[in-house]
C-alpha cells in the first residue's frame, strides 16, 4: 500500500510541478501583457495629450478666424458705406453739373441776344449819325 502510494504521491508531484509550471507561463504572459497594457497606457496618454493640443489649436484657429471673420465684415460695412457716400456726392456734382451747363446755355443766349441787339443799336447809331453828317452839310468836321 505504500508503495502505492508513493507512486500516487510522484505522480501528484509531477502534476504540481507541471501546474507549478504552466503557472509560471501563465506568470509569465500575465507579465508580459501588463507590460503591453502600460505599454499602450502610455501611449494612449500621448495620443490624449495631442488631441488636446490640436483642440486648443483648433480653438485658437477658431477664434483667429472669428476675429477675422469680423474684421472683414466691418470692413465691408464701412466700405458699403463709403461708397454709398461717393454716389451720393456723385448725384449731386452730376445735378450740379447740369444745373451749371444750363446756366451757362442761358448765359450764352443772353449774350447773343445782347450782341444782337448791341449789334443793331449800333447799326441804328451809324445811321442816326450818318443822318446828322449829312444834315450838317457833309462836312464831317462841324465848326466850334
Amino acid at each position: 500500500h505504500l508503495d502505492e502510494l508513493s507512486i500516487k504521491q510522484d505522480r501528484t508531484q509531477s502534476h504540481l510541478d507541471e501546474f507549478s509550471i504552466e503557472q509560471d507561463r501563465t506568470q509569465s504572459h500575465l507579465d508580459q501583457i501588463g507590460v503591453r497594457v502600460d505599454q499602450l497606457t502610455i501611449k494612449q496618454d500621448r495620443t490624449q495629450s495631442q488631441l488636446d493640443q490640436i483642440g486648443v489649436r483648433v480653438d485658437q484657429l477658431s477664434d483667429r478666424l472669428d476675429s477675422f471673420i469680423t474684421h472683414t465684415q466691418r470692413l465691408f460695412t464701412k466700405a458699403g458705406g463709403e461708397i454709398e457716400e461717393t454716389k451720393a456726392r456723385t448725384e449731386r456734382l452730376e445735378a450740379l453739373m447740369l444745373k451749371l451747363d444750363r446756366g451757362f446755355e442761358e448765359q450764352k443766349s443772353q449774350f447773343q441776344e445782347f450782341q444782337l441787339t448791341t449789334g443793331a443799336a449800333l447799326e441804328r447809331i451809324d445811321r442816326v449819325l450818318d443822318y446828322l453828317l449829312r444834315q450838317q452839310g457833309g462836312n464831317p468836321n462841324p465848326p466850334s
